[in-house]
């Protein structure tokens, strides 16, 4: 209570904040004690609102933050590198279609590798890394939150993204359906935000008050190297943390209506409408703005719109990337909490977990143990970081799916497949082949430099290094065994 009545600077009241959040997250597991495990998680999603789900977090913070950095590594090829990405999330889409039709249940790439691996051992960690890049997606969203909310309150903006934690985590227990709601309202703005850039640059570029960008212009790998696609792809393997979002839908399938049917085609529809914006957004910002100068501009989206409009154009993108940001932060908070859950009752994690509240049928202990963990991973401070490190699992974590779904085909051929993968070769499915080929090679291209007491490290090696992290989680956390309730077959 020390904190009640006192006058204190901004930063001087997150511990008192973190008190406060901790005090009523115990509450809430306490209360989660006395609640029956058997309730299920409420079946209400439809494919409308699940494609929604997937196009909200596809077309989050990634777009708004990155899109700058990108363009000066891809000059103005940006289009192609936004198309390198969707390629490769589209050969592991497949995958997690075919999948997620098999086994619809929570905790999405966890079941698929046991089922693939017959390894609780290897599932857990493979589930383990999911649940960090929820972390640390979750964490490095809402810091770019706070870096847009920082333009409107003179306030820390770890305080900041400490509140957009808490907020979004109360709306996660609230409710599947009103999430939804909110995601749908979110969404519907960022999306508009993003077809008011493409329309008005669109309009001046067709109508020649704006010049075309030369598209395909080879960019330079260094400044004094030829000309090559090598920038291309690694502006391509950046930008892939804007895509992050489209596998999340597998681990929503306890929730969906009629999943085997609806997942397929939810992974489609979220990758495709996602991409066509991508493009049409790189070739107008390209355009609009050098991509010289945009690859400096700390908020490109509203440098682009202050060209083309004026006036108060650069706080109304801000104000649409705080709904952006917020809606993603709200998904991966989601996501992540049925991770969590989906683990717990498959008897890969503590029994509390997998806990449903009878009233709200959300999984509270979990949205609990998500929220807290994804504020800590605030310390690393930086969205830089925090991205590179989402980047790096996510591409280790898309090589497990591929994989998944080939030796699927061969040790468990019988299983009826309500959907499959196109392109393939007997019973080899190709295109999951070069997921796992082409998550490999966008990984090596990871090479962004992170400070770390003063020392320049790839962030591809630190990367590692945390989600290396799943094999003593595992001997310290993990549980053998697997409950009936998660059993493939």
């Amino acid at each position: 209570m020390a904190c009640i009545g006192h006058a204190t600077a901004p930063t001087d009241r997150i511990p008192c904040m973190f008190r406060a959040a901790v005090e009523f997250f115990v509450r809430l597991v306490n209360y989660t004690l006395s609640s029956k495990m058997t309730t299920p998680l409420k079946r209400c999603l439809s494919l409308w609102e699940i494609v929604v789900y997937g196009v909200g977090l596809i077309l989050g913070a990634g777009i708004y933050v990155l899109i700058g950095a990108t363009a000066g590594i891809a000059g103005n090829m940006l289009w192609l590198s936004f198309l390198v990405a969707s390629v490769v999330a589209g050969f592991t889409a497949m995958s997690y279609a075919e999948l997620s039709s098999l086994f619809p249940k929570s905790a999405a790439e966890f079941v698929f590798a046991r089922a693939a691996f017959g390894s609780d051992a290897l599932a857990w960690m493979i589930g383990f890394c999911a649940v960090i890049i929820g972390f640390t997606t979750a964490s490095a969203v809402a810091v770019g939150f706070a870096q847009y909310l920082k333009l409107f309150v003179s306030i820390d903006h770890l305080f900041l993204a400490f509140g957009l934690i808490v907020l979004m985590s109360l709306i996660n227990f609230w409710g599947i359906k009103e999430s939804a709601r909110f995601n749908m309202v979110a969404t519907a703005i960022e999306a508009g935000g993003l077809m008011l850039v493409i329309v008005v640059g669109g309009y001046q570029i067709i109508d020649n008050i704006i010049p075309a960008a030369d598209l395909l212009a080879l960019p330079q790998q260094t400044q004094n190297s030829s000309h090559s696609l090598l920038p291309v792809v690694s502006a391509g393997a950046l930008i892939f943390f804007a895509y992050l979002g489209f596998e999340d839908i597998a681990n929503i399938a306890e929730e969906a209506e009629n999943p085997q049917k609806v997942l397929p085609k939810a992974f489609i529809y979220a990758l495709v409408i996602s991409t066509v914006i991508y493009i049409l957004i790189a070739v107008v910002t390209v355009s609009v703005v050098p991509y010289q100068v945009l690859a400096t501009a700390e908020q490109p989206l509203s440098l682009v719109m202050e060209t083309l409009i004026g006036g108060i154009a650069p706080d109304i993108i801000a104000i649409i990337a705080l709904f952006a940001t917020a809606n993603t932060v709200l998904i991966t908070l989601i996501v992540g909490a049925r991770m969590l859950y989906g683990m717990a009752q498959g008897g890969a994690l503590p029994p509390l977990l997998a806990r449903v509240h009878p009233g709200r049928q959300t999984p509270w202990p979990a949205i609990v143990v998500m929220a807290l963990v994804t504020l800590l991973f605030l310390t690393f401070r930086k969205i830089e970081v925090l991205a590179s490190i989402s980047d790096v699992g996510i591409f280790v974590l898309f090589f497990a799916v591929n994989l998944s779904n080939i030796v699927l085909r061969y040790r468990q051929p019988d299983l009826v497949r309500s959907w499959r993968a196109p392109l393939n070769i007997g019973s080899f499915p190709l295109i999951s082949a070069l997921g796992a080929l082409s998550c490999l090679l966008m990984l090596l291209t990871i090479n962004h430099p992170v400070d770390i007491f003063g020392k320049q490290i790839s962030s591809l090696i630190v990367g590692l290094l945390i989600f290396a992290l799943a094999i003593p989680a595992y001997f310290l956390f993990g549980r053998k065994g697997p409950d009936a309730n998660m059993k493939t077959s």
